[in-house]
């Protein structure tokens, strides 16, 4: 069965929304904010996912509607291209709003949780994982379109490196010596990557 690329999209962060919602009622209800029973933990991961997941597909669909071309008329096709390109944009926006909320609380998250229960930092990997993917789709994706070019990949980069060494610091480990590493990688990796991009565009020139 071929889902709506809305419906896909919605799902894809749905998925994540349900696993920060159980570490955020986790939270809630480990230091007694409020008078919740634990056997409500993933009722209500649940019902959070639901309501974000038929918000995101409501504002999907709405945005998609308004984005479609209107009757031609003599006067029309400026204001309808302007209207579809407005709505375009918007949506975009909102989907890397929504990736940037998503990255920032599993990022906090993870922080809170590591200091305030000392959790494995194996878990750092998967964590990392999901943090990069949500950066790459904030960075390199515009709507449908995936643009990678080497300033988009210096951004990715930096912001990336920004993210580990704001976790290193927050819970108390040594900087400089991740600090080395990451101006080394980045000394090796985009030189290569601005020779490969260079080809590529003589490339497309022929």
């Amino acid at each position: 069965m071929k889902l709506d690329p809305i419906v896909k999209e919605a799902l894809w962060r749905s998925v994540v929304v349900f696993f920060v919602s159980i570490f955020i009622v986790a939270i809630i209800i480990g230091t007694a904010l409020l008078p919740i029973p634990a056997f409500l933990l993933f009722p209500l991961a649940l019902m959070i996912t639901a309501v974000y997941f038929c918000v995101m597909v409501w504002s999907g669909r709405k945005a998609a509607g308004k984005s479609k071309p209107h009757a031609y008329s003599p006067s029309s096709p400026p204001v309808s291209g302007y209207r579809e390109g407005e709505w375009i944009q918007r949506r975009v926006v909102v989907d890397k709003v929504t990736d940037a909320a998503l990255l920032i609380t599993i990022f906090l998250i993870y922080l809170y949780a590591s200091r305030a229960y000392s959790i494995n930092q194996m878990l750092w990997l998967p964590v990392l994982l999901i943090i990069g993917m949500f950066l790459a789709r904030i960075v390199f994706t515009d709507g449908s379109e995936h643009r990678v070019t080497l300033a988009r990949s210096v951004v990715f980069y930096l912001l990336a490196a920004g993210i580990v060494l704001l976790r290193r610091l927050a819970l108390g480990y040594p900087v400089i010596p991740t600090l080395k590493g990451i101006i080394l990688v980045g000394i090796i990796a985009y030189p290569i990557l601005y020779i490969w991009e260079r080809q590529r565009g003589q490339e497309v020139a022929d």
